[in-house]
C-alpha cells in the first residue's frame, strides 16, 4: 500500500536541499561587490587598500606601511608609480612626482630641520632646480646643471643678507651682486678659477 507524502514535509526538504546547495556553490565563488557603501572604515595593524586596473596593476595604494607612517601611491596603466604622498623617514609630509617610467621628476617636502623646500629633477634623477627656505632659515632658489654643479643661487645669506651669485659649468663662481659686509651694494667679477678679479662697492669710505 503507497505512503501518503506530506507536501509540507516535500516543500521543507526542497528548500532546504536548495539551500545546501546555494551554500555551497557561495564557497566557491569570490566575493565580489558592485558598490560597497559605509560611513567608517578602519585597516588595522598598518593594512592597505588596492585599487587595481583591468590588468590587474595597483593604480592606488593606501598604505598605512610607510617608512616613517602612512603613504598614497598612485600609479599610471603600466604600474609606474606616479605620485607619492605620505611621511618622510623623519616623520615629515612630502609630496614626490614621477615621470611614465617611474623617475622622480619633482618632490615637495619638509627639510631635516622643518624648512619646506620644492625640488625639481631632470630624467638622470640628478637636481635641476630648489626653492625653499635654507638651512640658516631664509629663502633661496638655486638651479643646478646636468651635472649637478650649482649654476645660479639666489637668496638670503647666512649674515640675513640678499645676494645673486652665479657660477660656471665647473661649479666656480663667475659673480657676485648683492650685499656686502658693510651693508652696502656690492658687484664682484671671478676668472674661470673663481678667483677674485674685479669688485665694486657703494661704501662711503
Amino acid at each position: 500500500m503507497a505512503k501518503n507524502i506530506d507536501s509540507k514535509s516535500l516543500l521543507i526538504g526542497i528548500l532546504g536541499t536548495l539551500l545546501v546547495l546555494s551554500l555551497m556553490n557561495a564557497k566557491q565563488v569570490d566575493n565580489s561587490f558592485d558598490e560597497i557603501s559605509v560611513s567608517g572604515l578602519t585597516i588595522r595593524e598598518n593594512g592597505t587598500i588596492r585599487i587595481q586596473s583591468t590588468i590587474g596593476d595597483a593604480t592606488v595604494i593606501i598604505s598605512g606601511q610607510g617608512s616613517a607612517g602612512g603613504q598614497i601611491i598612485l600609479a599610471n596603466t603600466m604600474g609606474n608609480k606616479t605620485v607619492s604622498l605620505g611621511a618622510n623617514r623623519e616623520g615629515q609630509g612630502g609630496v614626490a612626482t614621477y615621470n611614465d617610467v617611474g623617475t622622480v621628476s619633482s618632490h615637495m617636502g619638509t627639510g631635516p630641520k622643518g624648512e619646506g623646500y620644492v625640488r625639481t629633477f631632470n630624467t638622470l634623477s640628478a637636481a635641476t632646480t630648489y626653492l625653499g627656505a635654507s638651512q640658516q632659515g631664509g629663502g633661496q632658489l638655486t638651479t643646478y646643471n646636468e651635472v649637478g654643479k650649482e649654476t645660479v643661487f639666489l637668496g638670503t645669506g647666512s649674515e640675513g643678507i640678499g645676494f645673486l651669485r652665479t657660477a660656471n659649468e665647473y661649479g666656480k663662481m663667475s659673480a657676485y651682486v648683492g650685499t656686502g659686509k658693510a651693508n652696502s651694494g656690492m658687484i664682484l667679477l671671478c676668472d674661470r678659477d673663481g678667483l677674485t678679479k674685479w669688485v665694486e662697492t657703494a661704501d662711503n669710505n
